[in-house]
């Protein structure tokens, strides 16, 4: 019988088993902690710091977070144009247009980031 099988069946098995839940709980919650402490001030040091598959796991997800908010952003210029389409205000519209253009290269930029660091994080693995 191995060491783990003689502490799982002893009558304190209960707590051995409940502090290997929790352990494994807390270690697939890493990366989720660690992307909700990346913010725009501390990506460089992120970046910088990252050396694990969680740690890069992170920064995608930082990433695809930016890239959806920019995202949402072309959306938020589409519907802003349109309120002045139409009424003879040409700078508005080119104003909005200007900013949607700027929003889609951004989430493209961010969406290819978080696919690069996804794939480092899946190469670190191996």
């Amino acid at each position: 019988m191995s060491a783990l099988q003689s502490i799982l069946m002893t009558p304190r098995k209960h707590v051995w088993v409940a502090a290997l839940a929790a352990a494994l709980a807390i270690a697939s919650a890493s990366s989720s902690v660690r992307a909700q402490t990346i913010t725009d001030d501390n990506v460089e040091a992120a970046m910088a710091a990252a050396k694990t598959p969680a740690d890069h796991e992170a920064l995608a997800a930082y990433f695809t977070g930016k890239s959806k908010a920019a995202e949402a952003e072309v959306q938020k210029h589409k519907t802003m144009s349109k309120l002045f389409s139409g009424k003879g205000s040409s700078s508005w519209e080119a104003h909005c247009h200007s900013l949607m253009k700027a929003a889609e290269q951004q989430a493209k930029d961010y969406a290819a980031l978080a696919k690069e660091q996804t794939a480092v994080a899946a190469a670190l693995k191996h």
